[in-house]
């Protein structure tokens, strides 16, 4: 049985930077196939990491569950992106959540591999 044969579901994981290399490690050993592709976005315009990971939805559990083992959320303290005149040399610093992961899943109707 060939795993790409039955692939009929594509999850997208989106991941800070700073925790794909764990994540992509235990990806591999879980023998998950996946595309990596460079990206930023959300209101901080952080560096992330979108992987593409086409499986079959009785492997989607495992996944999450290591989705879930190696990206954490935290707090940090960042500069704000507004100026501030009264606090002139200082910038003022918002907390905000890192990392993490947003998932989403699509339901493959065909997959060929060429």
């Amino acid at each position: 049985m060939s795993a790409n044969r039955d692939i009929n579901l594509l999850v997208i994981v989106i991941v800070a930077s700073e925790q794909i290399n764990e994540l992509t490690q235990e990806l591999i050993k879980g023998g998950f196939y996946f595309t990596r592709i460079d990206s930023s976005g959300g209101i901080l315009e952080r560096a992330t990491i979108s992987l593409l990971v086409g499986i079959n939805k009785i492997r989607l559990e495992l996944l999450m569950r290591i989705i879930r083992t190696c990206c954490h959320t935290r707090l940090k303290f960042i500069p704000a992106r507004v100026e501030a005149p009264f606090m002139q040399g200082q910038p003022l610093m918002i907390e905000a959540e890192m990392g993490g992961a947003t998932v989403y899943t699509v339901e493959v109707e065909r997959f060929e591999q060429i």
